[in-house]
């Protein structure tokens, strides 16, 4: 199991296949707590075990990662947005405006492209919405200072922040933790292949041409 989640919606297919073209198996319901097991290659579809339907997938926007406590609120609010996603070409998806509004050091032409790096920019938005002062930084490494340092351990919550290298670039990314391997852990975030979505990070490697390594969790 990577997770426990809560379900946000009324009643939420389970179907047999990632993907709302798939048949249902039946309904999960409002405060249902199901195990995830696995994702699709898109980040928004989850595996899910449930006692009514046994195995099948569900949409990832209508399950909140079940924290312990109201530790970390931005969590839901994430959570909320799986599948805002770039627009292709010149048009600009309004809700990653939205993001990208959320801090005060980006130029007005950055500010109107979702064509800007906008994870900490996602990561600001959530963290407000929960009625907390963020970074207002676009820098994702920004969060490195940000708040309270927490123990590598704490599992589903906190916000994950990575030193990112690629052979022509030098930076960051940031995200919310919701599972750990020994060597990958499994964010929440925005901007993750351009989307808002779920995505394995390697906690000290690379992937692709890019290296990542973790520098950081925060919490309150």
């Amino acid at each position: 199991m990577l997770f426990k989640a809560t379900v946000t919606a009324s009643s939420l297919h389970v179907r047999q296949g990632p993907g709302s073209s798939y048949d249902s198996l039946g309904f999960v319901h409002m405060n249902d707590v199901l195990a995830v097991h696995d994702l699709d290659g898109s980040g928004t579809w989850v595996r899910v075990e449930t006692t009514v339907t046994g195995e099948g997938w569900c949409s990832a926007k209508y399950l909140r990662p079940s924290a312990d406590g109201n530790a970390f609120p931005w969590l839901a609010i994430a959570a909320a947005e799986v599948g805002v996603r770039e627009y292709p070409g010149a048009s600009t998806h309004p809700r990653i405006l939205q993001y990208l509004a959320s801090v005060d050091n980006l130029g007005q032409f950055d500010r109107s492209s979702d064509e800007t790096a906008w994870c900490s920019c996602f990561m600001n938005w959530c963290v407000e919405r929960s009625q907390i002062n963020g970074t207002n930084s676009a820098w994702a490494r920004s969060w490195h200072n940000w708040r309270q340092g927490l123990d590598d351990r704490v599992a589903i919550g906190p916000i994950a922040v990575f030193e990112r290298n690629t052979p022509n670039a030098h930076g960051g990314h940031v995200g919310i933790c919701v599972a750990q391997s020994d060597d990958q852990m499994l964010l929440l975030g925005g901007n993750q292949s351009n989307a808002v979505r779920y995505q394995w990070y390697p906690l000290d490697g690379t992937r692709g041409n890019t290296s990542y390594r973790l520098l950081s969790l925060r919490g309150l």
